[in-house]
This record gives C-alpha cells, structure tokens and sequence, in this order.
C-alpha cells in the first residue's frame, strides 16, 4: 500500500524521504531524516520508532546493513516489515520482509533506495530508481519525479491518498538554525503527489534565499512599478518609505527570506507583486 524512496545529495549534503501510500497523512509515520546523518523509510507493518532509532544508530557510526540489522534483531513482527535506509556517504540499503503482501520489494543503489508493498509490480520500483537517477534538479525535485514514476507504473494497487516529503539539510531550514529544510505533507487527496509537487514550488517561493546572482539591482523604472504595485494593494502609505513599505508587504506575505535590502529585489518577489491582488 506505500511506496517510498529514501536518498541523499552528498555534494549538497541533504537527506531526504519521499512517499505515497493508499493510507492516511502517511507522511507522518514512514519519513525520517537528520543533517549530517542520513534517512530512513518505515513502512507496511510500520515501527514508527525504527526512524529515529535508526537515525541515531546511523550517527553512532553504523552503516545502512547495520543499522536495519539492529532495527530488525529480536522483532518478531520483522517479516511484516519493510524500509530503507541511507547514510551521507549514500550508502544505501533497502529490507522486505516475507509476510509484506504482493508485490512488496526493494531496489538499493549509489545513494538512494526504492521500497513497496501492495503494488502493481516490480515495475514501480524500477521505474522509481531510473527516474531519481535521470532527474535533473535538486534533491527533492529528484525525489517527487521517483514518486510521480512510481505512480505512471502502477503505483500502489490500492489507489493514491496521502504523501510526503522530508529533506534535511544542516542549517537549513527556517531562520537557518536547524536542519528541517522540507518538511511538506498532503494527508488525504486524489491526485496527493501532484498536490505535493506544488507545496514545494510554494516551499521555494516561501522560504527559499535568492543567490546573489540573482538578485535585481533596482533602477528608477523598477522602482516606479514597486510603488504603483505597492499603491495598487494598499500597502504604500502617504510619505511612506518604499523600502519599509516593502519589507512590510514581504513580511505581511511570508516572503521575509527573500528580502535582500533596500535598493535590491528579488525577481520572484517582483513577480509576486506584479501578480498579487
């Protein structure tokens, strides 16, 4: 009823989990990642706990193998148990315990690994593993491009429902002092991986900081259209200061992370002004 993908960018040092399941807000229980560390998938009979054992484990030194070997010794529900684990070296390796239902299996690569039960065949799997390693992109663009393959393959023989997204990166997440860099579920939709892959265009829009090349040096034109669009919404104030005006508005937006100073802007942004109502 889930497949997942777990898998890491070692050049950018993210780690990161994406799954869909016939199987309500499944991204709170399968995806697990931590910065510096790596990433663990838990699923079909899930031990919501093998996630952050396994992270732990994984910082303490242990390899993948090792990591699932601890997991799984003594567990007597073990055959019923399916997940992948990934370490930031990209050593990767994926388990499927006998009792999964059909077809229930697993594909480990250089960097990631593909898991799944109750699906339509083999093919998902594969088709999920060719499709991250094609995929241009970031991680996690990577890794919604492994689920949207998966689906086009059959997906899971029950239907679609929830996903999730998770990637972990140090420093990276909001206000830059932790590591949850993405962190986006759809807990109950028809369509929920097409859902997910617009929660994180709005992720980027949100809280993603423009690189220096980016940003826009403002010239008297661009200026004068940031006034009218700041004027046009109501929120340029008689006498006001257009750079406090919008510093005001991109605070008001959510857009904080991609203020870059007065007499600069960020082309998203701009867009985003030219385009609100």
């Amino acid at each position: 009823m889930t497949f997942s993908i777990v898998a890491v960018d070692v050049e950018a040092n993210e780690a990161g989990v994406a799954v869909q399941s016939k199987f309500l807000a499944a991204g709170a229980v399968v995806p697990w990642a931590r910065g510096d560390v790596g990433a663990v998938a838990t699923q079909a009979l899930a031990d919501v706990t093998f996630g952050p054992r396994g992270l732990d484990l994984l910082a303490d030194g242990l390899e993948p193998q090792a990591v699932l070997d601890r997991l799984l010794d003594g567990d007597a529900q073990r055959e019923q148990r399916q997940g992948g684990v990934v370490d930031v070296a990209g050593r990767a390796v994926s388990f499927t315990g006998a009792e999964c239902f059909d077809w229930a299996g697993g594909l480990a690569g250089d960097g990631y690994a593909c898991q799944g039960n109750i699906l339509a065949s083999a093919d998902v799997v594969s088709a999920m593993a060719e499709a991250f390693q094609a995929a241009p992109g970031p991680l996690a663009e990577r890794l919604v491009e492994a689920l949207r393959a998966g689906q086009r393959a059959g997906g899971d023989r029950r239907g679609q429902e929830a996903a999730g997204l998770v990637v972990a990166r140090p420093g990276g997440g909001y206000g830059g002092n932790h590591d949850r860099y993405i962190d986006l579920r759809v807990d109950h939709h028809e369509r929920p991986i097409e859902e997910l892959a617009k929660l994180l265009d709005l992720h980027h829009l949100y809280f993603e900081r423009p690189s220096e090349d980016q940003i826009l040096d403002v010239d008297d034109g661009v200026e004068a259209e940031i006034r009218s669009n700041l004027e046009r919404l109501g929120k340029l104030g008689p006498g006001q200061d257009l750079w406090e005006a919008l510093s005001d508005y991109m605070s008001w937006g959510n857009l904080e992370e991609r203020w870059v100073g007065r007499g600069r802007v960020d082309p998203r942004v701009l867009a985003h002004l030219r385009q609100d109502r």
